[in-house]
């Protein structure tokens, strides 16, 4: 299994929420982490904290 960064999913709006402080070139293994989940769900990064907290609180996860 490959390593994830903190990530939770936002099934109302098939989104799989990744926090990623950096940018490139963390971001290029997107595309492979989200073959771990369903193809219809779509990755978004997530570089502040207190908004990655925030948006999975608000998506029950």
């Amino acid at each position: 299994m490959v390593n994830l960064p903190p990530h939770f999913l936002d099934e109302k709006k098939k989104e799989v929420v990744f926090h990623i402080k950096g940018g490139f070139p963390v971001t290029m293994g997107i595309p492979t982490w989200m073959k771990a989940f369903p193809p219809e769900y779509k990755g978004v990064v997530v570089r502040c904290e207190e908004t990655f907290y925030r948006l999975r609180e608000g998506a029950g996860g």
